[in-house]
C-alpha cells in the first residue's frame, strides 16, 4: 500500500509538471499599447493580407505547423481570392511532383474524383490521410468548375517528391540514405520546381509548406542538444534557395504556432514569449494578418527559443516578414482523418513506405494506421501536454 501511494504521488507530481501552464513574458503597458494600436491601424483579415502582398511580390511563402484545421481552411478560402487577384498558382509541399499530371487532370475534370485525390496524397506520404490537405485539390476543382471554359485554370503544383522508404532499414548507411532520398535534398527539389513552374514562366504563386521549408532570409540553426553545441546554420531550405536568387520578389509569412525551446527538441512554448498571444487577448475572436518587417512586432525578442541559437540578438524580424494569427492555442483543432485513406489494396505499400522502421511492426491492420493518423492529428492533446492553452 505504501509503495502504491508513493507511485500515485510520483505520477501526480510528474503529470502536474507536464501539464503545468507555460508562463508568458511580461511586457510593459506602453509596449502592449503600441502593439495593439499597430494592429488596429495596420492589421487586415488574413485573406486580404495575403492577397495584397502580391501587389509587391511574385512569390509569397506561408509556413505552417502541420495538421491544424484552421490553417488549411485559410488556404481553401484563399484559392478563389488569389484567382480574382490574378494569381493562378498554389505550390504545396504536401505532394509529389511526379504525380503532377494527375493533379492537373483531377482539378480540371468534369467530376471530382475523391479516390484519385487520395492516391495522389498517398503517393507522397502514406500517413498524411488528412481530409483538409486533400481538400486543397477539391477547392481548386470547385473554382475551375465555376470558370468559363476558355478561362485560365487555377493550378495546384506538388513541389515535393516521394522518398523510397522501402530502402529504410534498422541500421542505415550513407548509401542506404541516398537510396531513400533518391532525388537528393527535398528542399532543393522543391526550389527547382518553383523556378521551373512559376519563375521561369513569369507567374506569381502562393507557396504553402511547413515553416522550416518556408524560411527565406532566416537561417535555421543546427544544434546538438546532447553536446549542448551550436553546429551550423542551414542555408538551403526551399525558401532560402529562392530568396537567394530573388530577394526583392519574395515575402515570407508564418502562421501562429508553438515554438521549440532551447530545452530540447520536444519542448514547445509560446512564440516570442507569448507577447503576440497577450496582445491578441485585447481583440475578441480576431483573425488578423500583419507585417513584422518594419513594424514594432519586428523588435520582439525571444532568447529562450531554439530559433535563437547562433544569433547574438534574435528578433522576430529575423524570422519572417509577416504574421497571421487566427486562434489562441486553446481553440486549435487538428485535421480530420480520412478513414478511407488506407485500404486492403494499398495496406502493404503503406507499411513498406512508412518512414519509421521500428514502428512498422505495430502497423498490423488498417485500424492501426487510422489510429496512428488520429494520434498525430490530435493537436489539442499535444498542446495541452506542453501547457499551451
Amino acid at each position: 500500500m505504501r509503495r502504491l501511494l508513493l507511485l500515485t504521488l510520483s505520477l501526480a507530481v510528474f503529470f502536474g509538471f507536464a501539464f503545468q501552464k507555460k508562463e508568458m513574458l511580461q511586457i510593459s503597458p506602453e509596449e502592449k499599447e503600441e502593439l495593439v494600436n499597430y494592429l488596429k491601424t495596420h492589421g487586415k483579415s488574413p485573406e486580404d493580407y495575403v492577397v495584397e502582398k502580391f501587389k509587391d511580390y511574385d512569390l509569397v511563402f506561408i509556413g505552417e505547423f502541420h495538421r491544424i484545421k484552421h490553417d488549411l481552411e485559410l488556404i481553401h478560402d484563399l484559392i478563389p481570392r488569389l484567382y480574382q487577384a490574378g494569381v493562378y498558382n498554389l505550390g504545396i509541399e504536401f505532394g509529389a511532383y511526379e504525380m503532377q499530371e494527375k493533379v492537373d487532370s483531377l482539378i480540371t475534370a468534369d467530376e471530382y474524383d475523391e479516390s484519385l485525390a487520395r492516391e495522389i496524397m498517398f503517393k507522397w506520404s502514406v500517413y498524411w490521410g488528412n481530409k483538409e490537405y486533400m481538400d486543397i485539390y477539391r477547392n481548386a476543382w470547385e473554382l475551375n468548375k465555376s470558370l468559363p471554359e476558355s478561362a485560365q485554370k487555377f493550378r495546384v503544383v506538388n513541389l515535393n517528391y516521394r522518398p523510397d522508404w522501402t530502402a529504410l532499414q534498422e541500421n542505415m548507411s550513407i548509401q542506404l540514405w541516398r537510396k531513400v532520398w533518391h532525388k537528393g535534398n527535398p528542399d532543393v527539389h522543391m526550389a527547382d520546381v518553383i523556378f521551373k513552374e512559376f519563375v521561369d514562366k513569369r507567374q506569381k504563386a502562393l507557396i504553402y509548406s511547413g515553416t522550416h521549408h518556408s524560411f527565406t532570409h532566416y537561417y535555421q540553426p543546427v544544434y546538438d542538444y546532447g553536446k549542448k553545441n551550436f553546429v551550423r546554420f542551414t542555408k538551403n531550405r526551399m525558401g532560402n534557395l529562392v530568396y537567394q536568387k530573388l530577394p526583392d520578389r519574395v515575402f515570407h509569412i508564418v502562421l501562429h504556432k508553438p515554438w521549440q525551446t532551447k530545452e530540447g527538441e520536444e519542448t514547445l512554448s509560446y512564440p516570442v514569449g507569448g507577447v503576440i498571444d497577450q496582445v491578441m487577448r485585447e481583440f475578441k475572436d480576431k483573425r488578423i494578418g500583419f507585417d513584422v518587417k518594419d513594424s514594432p512586432f519586428g523588435r520582439l525578442r525571444d532568447e529562450g527559443t531554439y530559433y535563437a541559437f547562433g544569433y547574438e540578438d534574435f528578433a522576430l524580424s529575423a524570422f519572417c516578414d509577416g504574421y497571421i494569427f487566427q486562434k489562441h492555442f486553446k481553440d486549435y483543432e487538428g485535421c480530420t482523418v480520412d478513414t478511407k485513406f488506407i485500404t486492403e489494396k494499398n495496406f502493404k505499400e503503406a507499411v513498406d513506405y512508412f518512414d519509421e522502421f521500428g514502428e512498422r511492426k505495430n502497423l498490423r491492420t488498417i485500424k492501426d494506421f487510422i489510429n496512428l493518423m488520429r494520434e498525430r492529428a490530435d493537436i489539442k492533446k499535444r498542446l495541452r501536454a506542453q501547457g499551451l492553452e
